[in-house]
């Protein structure tokens, strides 16, 4: 890397640090299209290798927004530049675990701090299971939820997601998709997202994230996404 300070105006006009910042936003909404238009082929590919390569984009869109957060984050507080466009540390429909109504969760630090949102995620301890609730204050229409979790590979941690009580998906965190390591930290080599599409959702509503651990994998949550479809 040429040895300038991040003010240093480019050949684009922009500075150093922004360009940091714009290239890593840039990267994760690309990466947010490969999924989409991975599915234009179903049908014409055999479902097993469909279903595989589908997995491996929807991973790599997900960790798309890991390493956008965890890098401009870094680059803001090393830098102390807020982005000129204000994304940094605002993430519209972003509900963090910690700020969620906890029954068993509790608040916990991961490591480095940048590679969860805001530096903090929570974890369950129960093994009964643990749950996070929260009400929504969302225009009338149909969303994606994303929940952002890590998958330690020391366990199978069980989710379940539930409006109002009722059920709209559950999952194993049993995935084998890379990095395959065995990591006990809370970073982002395990961070990862489960997505529900077309929820209908209103103001009033009650969501709940339900995580029960398994072996040495406590559940682990950093926070939920809801975005209009």
């Amino acid at each position: 890397m040429h040895d300038v300070p991040y003010t240093h105006v480019l050949h684009d006009g922009k500075t150093v640090v922004q360009h940091m910042y714009d290239a890593h936003y840039g990267g994760a909404a690309t990466a947010a299209t490969y999924p989409l238009r991975w599915q234009q082929l179903k049908g014409r590919i055999d479902e097993e290798r469909y279903d595989q390569t589908l997995n491996l984009f929807t991973y790599q869109a997900g960790h798309a927004v890991v390493w956008r957060d965890a890098v401009d984050q870094w680059f803001e507080r090393i830098s102390g530049i807020p982005d000129a466009k204000g994304r940094i540390g605002n993430f519209p429909g972003r509900i963090e675990a910690e700020s969620m109504q906890a029954d068993g969760y509790r608040p916990v630090d991961a490591d480095p701090w940048e590679s969860a949102s805001h530096g903090k995620a929570v974890a369950c301890d129960r093994p009964s299971g643990c749950s996070l609730t929260t009400t929504l204050d969302q225009v009338s229409r149909s969303y994606s939820i994303a929940v952002q979790y890590f998958d330690l590979r020391t366990g199978a941690s069980h989710y379940q997601l539930l409006l109002n009580g009722r059920s709209i998906s559950r999952w194993t965190a049993d995935d084998t998709l890379p990095p395959a390591v065995i990591d006990k930290n809370l970073d982002g080599s395990t961070s990862t997202r489960f997505t529900v599409h077309d929820v209908p959702l209103k103001t009033g509503d009650r969501l709940t994230l339900q995580g029960i651990p398994d072996g040495e994998e406590p559940a682990p949550v950093d926070y939920i996404e809801i975005k209009p479809e």
